[in-house]
């Protein structure tokens, strides 16, 4: 059975390569975004590509008070069961303990807060629907307080204490819900702060959120390594990670 994702911040690096993954599997999409041009232009694509139904509804994380209306016009566009990912995020580019306090309020309503909003907006339809995937894209950094980007880092843990009770939650609903775990990925958000060399791209990016998605993985990280990689920054001590 084909599903149908609504894919909020749909016009994200990793987000759109997602969505040619399932499109080519034959699956629904409703995209939610900001840019009504580019997600018109998206739109166009996939339909001419593999012949899908292709839906986009205007999106603004931060404007929470539209998201239980969104939601509910998402899933009256729903041909099929409903899955979600939730693909959203933006970071600083100077070091957190410069940021000014609109920085810092805006790093943790988009990483947070937004992404909280949304998926509480989506809740009631999964659990009346019984079924369904939702993936949510967090980052390693949630995994460890960085002198540079604590904020960022904060926002992030939250996100993952909170798609870990929600998972806890849904499970007698039989909706699974994913955290990726995200190392360096090449997409516009991280465009001049890290050498491409090291970097997955988005597309390897997409393909693992699917894979995890299909096997059911509560917490992914992606590249694998980065997993070991944050067990160790997690037993380093603070005035070893202070220099790092």
């Amino acid at each position: 059975m084909s599903n149908c994702w609504i894919i909020a911040g749909a016009l994200s690096g990793i987000a759109k390569a997602f969505a040619y993954e399932v499109a080519a599997k034959g699956d629904q999409l409703i995209l939610l975004g900001r840019d009504s041009e580019k997600l018109i232009a998206m739109q166009s694509d996939l339909k001419i590509r593999f012949q899908v139904t292709v839906n986009y509804l205007l999106f603004d994380a931060v404007a929470f008070d539209t998201h239980r209306e969104i939601a509910t016009a998402a899933v009256a566009l729903a041909q099929s069961p409903i899955s979600a990912m939730i693909a959203f995020g933006w970071m600083p580019a100077s070091l957190a303990i410069s940021h000014t306090l609109e920085e810092v309020v805006k790093t943790i309503e988009i990483n947070f807060t937004g992404s909280a909003s949304i998926l509480y907006a989506l809740l009631p339809h999964f659990q009346k629907q019984q079924s369904g995937g939702i993936v949510v894209l967090g980052s390693v950094a949630g995994d460890s307080g960085r002198p540079k980007n604590f904020d960022y880092g904060a926002a992030k843990a939250g996100l993952s204490t909170f798609c870990e009770g929600l998972r806890m939650a849904l499970q007698p609903h039989h909706v699974s819900v994913t955290l990726m775990k995200l190392g360096y990925i090449d997409t516009p958000m991280t465009y001049g702060r890290i050498s491409k060399k090291i970097a997955a791209s988005p597309v390897a990016a997409a393909k693992a959120c699917l894979r995890a998605v299909e096997k059911n993985r509560g917490v992914y990280y992606f590249p694998g390594a980065w997993r070991l990689v944050m067990w160790i920054v997690r037993c380093m001590p603070n005035f070893v990670l202070r220099r790092i």
